[in-house]
């Protein structure tokens, strides 16, 4: 990995915030970036047309984010990500009232952006030879950088980064420390409707990880969980009880998640604190924000399984097994009315 992993650092206390990086260091390598001319013109990179440095995004982050190379509707736009695959990203983190550049450092495995021969405005994917030979500009942004953590986009980003074998979709999502620091792998958004397994729940999976480094680095994000049981075409639901916040309203029964606390773990313990039984959390089915003036709450719903346990109120709560029409009945909070929809078979058709 080389020792830009193993470089330590002291953290900006404001959100967002990161070790103060040489400026001038970055100045100097993206200069050195726009100015190469190392790939052949044929067969690989034509035009050698790249981003400028006033794409890269937030220089003063904890995080970094990593796609394979520049696309054409980007590079046209001056600014990365806004091509048909990366407005997937950015529509999911603007849900958290945030962009890619408020949380990010932007930058590409490959600087050049890899034309399809024969067609004047068509992306292909990077070459090995590219993404070896723009190899060590990435790592030395990473050593000036320092970024608490690495989001990879795509199999060259990931494998340029962690100089081993990636495998995608079976990769996605996978976490990987090295000296301390995290790389986390991302299927591309422009390859993920193509993976019927990973692709009901990719939105959901990019929004849990934008909320989580959100969280990180001193945003309002209120995590919270929820657990979607069902039996016999009916889902449990709660009411909230008088005295709590958003009382008379029906919920997916769960709550906040407590410090260092993972979202299973604080499925597991609301649901034997609320009703008593000892669940067992499955897949992650979809993660809503919820807004209000001070934070944002930002809702995981998790398929769960009780089994044949019988969920006993413990706070003086209802409950109820209802179908998804009747809980859309209901008075809900935005989070749940929103699974509650994803739920009904018309919805779940088309989602």
């Amino acid at each position: 990995m080389g020792r830009w992993l193993k470089a330590t650092r002291d953290a900006d206390d404001r959100p967002g915030g990161s070790p103060r990086a040489s400026r001038g260091g970055l100045a100097q390598l993206l200069r050195r970036v726009t100015a190469c001319r190392t790939c052949p013109t044929i067969p690989t990179i034509y035009g050698y047309r790249k981003f400028p440095p006033s794409a890269a995004g937030r220089r003063q982050t904890r995080f970094a984010l990593v796609g394979e190379a520049p696309g054409i509707a980007s590079i046209e736009n001056r600014r990365q990500w806004t091509g048909t695959g990366g407005l997937i990203l950015r529509r999911e983190i603007r849900r958290l009232g945030l962009d890619l550049e408020d949380l990010f450092y932007l930058t590409n495995a490959v600087k050049c952006w890899p034309a399809a021969r024969g067609r004047s405005a068509a992306n292909r994917s990077p070459l090995a030879s590219e993404a070896r030979r723009c190899r060590p500009f990435l790592l030395a942004e990473m050593e000036i950088l320092r970024p608490e953590v690495i989001v990879a986009v795509g199999g060259v980003a990931a494998r340029a980064l962690l100089d081993r074998p990636i495998r995608l979709p079976d990769d996605h999502g996978r976490r990987f420390v090295v000296a301390g620091r995290e790389v986390v792998v991302l299927l591309h958004p422009a390859n993920a409707s193509r993976h019927r397994r990973i692709w009901p729940g990719y939105r959901a999976s990019l929004l849990a990880l934008f909320a989580e480094l959100a969280g990180r680095a001193g945003y309002p994000i209120v995590p919270v969980t929820a657990a979607v049981v069902e039996r016999g075409g009916r889902y449990l639901v709660t009411l909230r009880p008088a005295g709590q916040e958003h009382s008379g309203t029906w919920e997916f029964p769960g709550g906040k998640r407590a410090p260092g606390e993972s979202l299973e773990g604080c499925l597991r313990r609301e649901l034997a604190e609320e009703l008593g039984v000892d669940a067992r959390v499955g897949e992650l089915l979809a993660v809503v924000p919820w807004p209000n003036a001070e934070r944002r709450l930002v809702v995981h719903f998790f398929r769960s399984d009780l089994g044949a346990a019988l969920p006993v109120p413990r706070e003086g709560q209802h409950l109820a097994w209802l179908t998804p029409e009747e809980i859309l009945a209901l008075a809900l909070g935005p989070a749940d009315a929103e699974m509650a929809a994803r739920l009904h078979p018309r919805v779940r058709a088309r989602w």
